[in-house]
């Protein structure tokens, strides 16, 4: 999908192998979460109707966007995929997710990139990772990708 220097599966998997084990411990989580709310507004005592609403996120769902920042998944020219690609909503990411081979996982790196750099501006999009889906299906799709060898140890 991605016109790069063309590695090897053995390669690719050397690469990224680590990383995508780290994401694995979220993976439990993102399946009984995923299509529901991971955020609440506080409304605590003293919060009156003139106060601004403030967010309060899932720990969880924190600690998985700080790990995926320590990974080599974060892309900051994210927005070039996704121009290539075309995709616009969270149901083009589930289908170019889907279509994904073992040499097109940058892709799926700049998929997380959106919404993890975005959400570092906007924090109700690390929330909509979670509700449409989309964090489930990369981590699957990692999954699948990294175990054409070997079962992934996580």
């Amino acid at each position: 999908m991605q016109d790069r220097v063309k590695l090897s599966r053995d390669e690719i998997i050397i690469c990224y192998q680590e990383d995508v084990a780290k994401l694995m411990k979220y993976l439990s989580w993102l399946q009984s979460k995923s299509g529901s709310s991971t955020s609440d507004i506080y409304s605590g005592e003293g919060i009156g109707r003139n106060s601004m609403a403030v967010p309060v996120y899932d720990s969880t769902l924190l600690s998985f966007i700080k790990e995926i920042k320590t990974t080599d998944f974060l892309n900051r020219n994210y927005v070039y995929t996704y121009s290539r690609y075309r995709m616009k909503t969270a149901a083009d990411e589930l289908r170019v997710i889907d279509a994904c081979s073992l040499q097109d996982i940058t892709v799926l790196g700049d998929i997380l990139s959106k919404y993890v750099l975005r959400g570092d501006v906007k924090g109700a999009v690390w929330s909509e990772g979670v509700q449409n889906g989309v964090y489930l299906a990369l981590l699957l799709k990692l999954k699948e990708l990294m175990e054409i060898r070997k079962p992934l140890e996580y």
